[in-house]
């Protein structure tokens, strides 16, 4: 298996192989808290406009995400698994806007498939990609800059067979990372704490997030490995 990481919101094309864009601080670790919640799919769109548009389509559903990191008005949620995790999101579905994880999916056509994914459900992505024997995988590190989604994929890269780093290794980085100063500081109420210590964090049981377009480009959660 030939494992490539990558950067940014541009994935490299990937015909043949397996894609998986990562996004730790904290798009796919909301999303996995939502799943986890009750959620049945997740919709990406580009922009808040569009998921404002969506919405007329699909009344019921809810509203998350983020610009530059901070709630967008008029949304249910930002982009937080804490707030996630607080709410009953049950039989919903989620239509997401985000910087960087978000922008990524969907750019990362073409693949042969296309998962999402974090820290929290990196082992499970893990098992989903081994399942499939693909002859190549793509990591991309949805941060343009950040070190916290490269570590999610070096150490995602290690489960599957290549060079990697340690589980470990892998939390310390997140905790550590830029993006996650602005949650430490304190100074806005909904950049928590609490939203960087679950996405440092590695689930020993859990499920992997697939990107299916069979009638509109979704996440949705596969069956718990």
């Amino acid at each position: 298996m030939n494992i490539q990481i990558s950067q940014g919101h541009f994935p490299p094309p990937n015909p043949d192989g397996i894609t998986v864009v990562i996004d730790v601080i904290r798009a796919f670790t909301t999303s996995f808290y939502a799943f986890r919640g009750g959620v049945t799919r997740i919709l990406p769109v580009p922009s808040a406009e569009a998921a404002f548009a969506l919405r007329e389509q699909y009344p019921d559903a809810l509203l998350a995400g983020e610009v530059d990191a901070l709630p967008i008005e008029g949304f249910d949620f930002g982009n937080s698994p804490w707030e996630i995790s607080h709410a009953d999101v049950r039989g919903r579905t989620l239509i997401m806007r985000t910087t960087n994880g978000v922008a990524a999916t969907l750019n990362a056509r073409p693949c042969a498939g296309l998962f999402v994914a974090s820290l929290v459900n990196a082992r499970a992505t893990a098992a989903a990609i081994l399942a499939r024997k693909p002859p190549r995988v793509v990591l991309v590190a949805s941060h343009p800059t950040g070190d916290e989604d490269v570590a999610c994929a070096e150490y995602l890269s290690g489960l599957i067979g290549g060079l990697g780093i340690s589980e470990e290794q892998a939390i310390e980085r997140t905790r550590n990372a830029h993006a996650a100063r602005k949650f430490y500081a304190g100074h806005h109420p909904r950049l928590r704490a609490a939203d960087i210590e679950m996405a440092a964090h590695c689930e020993k049981e859990g499920f992997a997030m697939e990107v299916t377009d069979t009638e509109e480009l979704a996440i949705r959660a596969l069956p718990p490995t």
